[in-house]
């Protein structure tokens, strides 16, 4: 009976020690789930904003094509080389100045939390690495109307606060990083997508695949892809879509590969040099570079042109040119 009654006590004991134990860990479980939805709940946004309202009048970023008024949180406005300039994160702020070599003025910070609202940035203050998303990059950097908000944001979704100077430089720091990881989702998601050997430039019906150091595609609606050999063909198609397409689409983004390093990027972004004897599969072309200096320097010793992506005609690419049969 002692034995029988001994064992019957352990078996009760472990029993009670397991009920304590699965107790335990249930409400560390919903403790966690509690936090995790406390988290969220305290975000509690849209970004990007499907559907918005009208936040800005600017259109796509002018660095990486995406639609401000969609990224109107995380937007920022300022002026760089005295024009005034509209972007959809500090990211991109950052690689525009980066690409110019020019610190941006008179800079001024959507409201992460109301967007319809702007601030100067000398009075905002910035969360850096919260779980709010944040735009163009992997650590967030959203702005608030003052410390105090911005402390009441970190307190509840993580994150350190930060004046506008140290958000600034920790995204220039970044850019780089950034880039990389940027390039890789755009091919993930098909924004981007390498032309393989059936695909036909769109202009002249050559092989884009067989001219990586030139080649360029827009993505127009329908996730569709339209491929060119070159830049030559790409600003020649953009100046006349109706006569090498019946129903020229929409582009939703237009990628150009950079020179010399051969990696996609957002056309609207680059520097161009042109009237060079750079020549591509079809002739001279636009050469395109991230950073001003870098497209300076090639036109001082090709005695070229600098131009913006806006500013591109047929005629400064030599369309109607001979074809170059080559690359310099």
């Amino acid at each position: 009976m002692s034995t029988t009654s001994s064992k019957g006590k352990t078996l009760a004991g472990r029993g009670m020690v397991m009920l304590i134990f699965c107790v335990a860990m249930a409400g560390l479980m919903l403790a966690g789930a509690g936090m995790a939805a406390r988290s969220i709940a305290a975000v509690g946004v849209m970004h990007p904003i499907m559907n918005p309202p009208r936040f800005t009048e600017a259109g796509p970023c002018p660095n990486c094509g995406m639609m401000v008024n969609m990224w109107a949180r995380t937007r920022h406005a300022f002026t760089l080389a005295g024009e005034p300039v509209e972007t959809c994160s500090i990211r991109c702020m950052a690689d525009m100045a980066m690409r110019a070599d020019a610190r941006p003025a008179d800079v001024k910070a959507a409201l992460y939390l109301e967007p319809e609202k702007m601030v100067e940035s000398g009075q905002a203050a910035y969360v850096i690495g919260s779980s709010a998303v944040g735009t163009m990059t992997m650590v967030s950097k959203i702005a608030f109307a003052d410390r105090g908000a911005a402390e009441k944001f970190a307190a509840e979704n993580g994150g350190e606060v930060a004046a506008f100077d140290a958000a600034f430089d920790r995204a220039s720091k970044e850019v780089d990083m950034a880039r990389a990881k940027i390039s890789e989702k755009r091919r993930a998601t098909g924004k981007i997508k390498e032309p393989a050997e059936t695909d036909r430039c769109t202009t002249c019906g050559m092989m884009p695949a067989k001219y990586p150091a030139h080649r360029a595609q827009i993505l127009a609606g329908g996730d569709s892809t339209f491929h060119f050999c070159s830049t030559h063909c790409l600003v020649e198609y953009l100046a006349k879509p109706a006569d090498y397409l019946a129903k020229p689409p929409e582009a939703k983004f237009t990628w150009v590969t950079v020179y010399p390093e051969g990696d996609y990027d957002y056309a609207g972004g680059m520097y161009y040099v042109v009237g060079t004897g750079v020549m591509g599969p079809m002739g001279p072309e636009a050469l395109p570079f991230r950073k001003k200096a870098d497209a300076e320097a090639m036109a001082a010793k090709e005695g070229g042109r600098v131009k913006r992506f806006a500013e591109l005609t047929a005629e400064m690419v030599g369309w109607g040119a001979p074809a170059g049969g080559g690359e310099k």
